[in-house]
Order: structure tokens, then C-alpha cells, then sequence
């Protein structure tokens, strides 16, 4: 029985949770990830227990995990020479560079988890609650996604960047990783942030420490390789629906309000415009 199968057993269909969908902005490394920041920590009404959120980069933006050595993997200054932004995130995982792609934010509340799932489950279970129905909703688009295989576990890459490794909850187009996913579970709340490139692009190799060539690291997919243009324009709104479906949520279009704004505003001006917010985290 896959996890929704299990979904579908106990969620209480009489009484319907909403989802709230955001979709679909474009702003800094700092605001993007500092919206994440406030949206997650409004999942206390078991009300409106989901967000999903879709939104972009201006400028092209390189993220970091929460625990990588920023220092050692890139030269901070060549990066910002290039005119890229660069921002460290809440979730873990690995370097992404966010270019030509569409991005989302989901958070799912603790008690909401429990009750799709049950309580005590591992980090894993939680993980593939919140990413299977992406992977039904890029189906729909005509997407030949699913999730890792053991064998490209196994030959997965020590590297730097995000789409050069591959774990039991990576997201594959054909023979190619087509989603980079990372996310956390901190204050009974599961945050996961994940990318979805529209068009394989990378960062140029001299702003890299010592020999590493990203370029040559990865075999990525783009949404381009499997979708039109229309396609990729509805694909929030697709993958909207596909979480109402299989987590049983009434979808309420609402975007971010003026005050959220705000608050955001003043989070990335004292947090996440610092790459290193985590060494003296708030």
C-alpha cells in the first residue's frame, strides 16, 4: 500500500481541510525564503493545515542548504560579479542554482501529518506525503515522473549540487533527475522547498572552489523536454489540484496580503540577507 493509499483509509472525507495556494510571485533569495519562513509558522489552525506556494527568482539565485560550508564550495565575491543572488535556506539538502524554473514551498502542519499518516513516523514517510501528490500532478502534465530507483541511489554523486545525488524521495524524469526537494520538520510543522527547472541552466564554473565543474556533474530534465509553454504555465495550478485530490483539501486561492508582505520584508532584512543566519539563528 503506497502512502496515498493510506491517505485515502484515514483522512475523515466528512470534513474537509483547506489548502491554501499561492502562486505566483518572483522576488530576491532573502523575500522568497523569508515568505517560506512566515507562511510555515501560520500552520497552527488545523483549519488550513497545507499552503503551497509557487513563485520565482529575479535574479538568478544560488541557495544553500542549511548546513553547508558556503566558503568552501564557491568564491562568494565571483558569484556576485556575475550579478547572481545568493541565500542560504531553512531546509537541508544541497546547492541549487534557481534560473529558468518554478519553484515551491509546501508546509504541512504536524497534526495534519498524524492524521493523514499516523503519529511517530520517520522523517522519510513525512517527506513522501508531501511530494507524492507532485509527482501525480506532474504526471497529469504529461511529466514521465517518479521517484528514484535503487540502482541510481547507488551510483548518486558526493557533489556539491543538489541535482548530482539522488535519494529514496528524488523525482525523476525518464533517466533523469527533473526535481531537487529538501525540507525540515521544526516546530510541528514539515517545511520542503523544491525546484522544478523550466530550462537546464548553470552558474558559470570560475566561481566555483578549486576543480569542481558543475556543468559536468549533472544530467538534469526540464519541464521544456516534456511540456509546451502552456503547459508549464498552468503546472501550479495542476499541481494545486493534484494535492487537493490526494491529501482530500478545498483549495483556497489566497495571496499573500499586504502585512505578510511586510513581516517578510523585515525578516530578510535581518536574517536571510546574512548567508550565515544559521551560525546565530533568531
Amino acid at each position: 500500500m503506497n502512502i496515498l493509499q493510506i491517505i485515502r483509509r484515514r483522512v475523515n472525507i466528512s470534513y474537509m481541510h483547506k489548502l491554501r495556494f499561492i502562486d505566483c510571485q518572483t522576488s530576491t533569495g532573502a523575500m522568497n525564503m523569508a515568505v517560506d519562513e512566515l507562511l510555515a509558522s501560520t500552520l497552527t489552525d488545523l483549519a488550513t493545515p497545507v499552503y503551497l506556494r509557487f513563485y520565482q527568482w529575479q535574479p538568478a539565485t544560488i541557495s544553500f542548504g542549511y548546513n553547508q560550508k558556503i566558503e568552501r564550495l564557491i568564491d562568494i565575491e565571483a558569484a556576485r560579479a556575475c550579478g547572481f543572488d545568493l541565500v542560504r535556506r531553512m531546509t537541508g539538502g544541497k546547492m541549487v542554482f534557481h534560473n529558468y524554473e518554478l519553484t515551491f514551498s509546501l508546509g504541512l502542519s504536524g497534526a495534519f501529518i498524524e492524521q493523514a499518516i499516523g503519529r511517530g513516523k520517520p522523517f522519510l514517510d513525512m517527506f513522501m506525503l508531501a511530494v507524492s501528490p507532485l509527482v501525480e500532478g506532474l504526471k497529469s502534465s504529461g511529466v514521465p515522473a517518479r521517484f528514484a530507483s535503487s540502482r541510481e541511489m547507488q551510483h548518486t554523486s558526493g557533489s556539491m549540487h543538489c541535482y548530482a545525488t539522488a535519494a529514496g524521495h528524488s523525482i525523476y524524469a525518464g533517466n533523469r533527475k527533473l526535481v531537487g526537494a529538501a525540507g525540515v520538520f521544526r516546530q510541528n510543522c514539515l517545511t520542503v522547498h523544491g525546484s522544478i527547472p523550466v530550462l537546464a541552466s548553470f552558474p558559470p564554473d570560475h566561481i566555483f572552489i578549486g576543480a569542481q565543474k558543475i556543468s559536468q556533474d549533472i544530467i538534469m530534465a526540464a519541464l521544456n523536454d516534456f511540456c509546451t509553454a502552456e503547459q508549464v504555465s498552468e503546472l501550479p495550478a495542476t499541481v494545486a489540484r493534484s494535492y487537493a485530490e490526494h491529501l482530500q483539501l478545498e483549495i483556497i486561492n489566497r495571496p499573500l496580503a499586504n502585512n505578510e508582505l511586510a513581516d517578510a520584508e523585515k525578516l530578510a532584512g535581518h536574517k536571510y540577507n546574512n548567508l550565515y543566519w544559521n551560525s546565530n539563528p533568531l
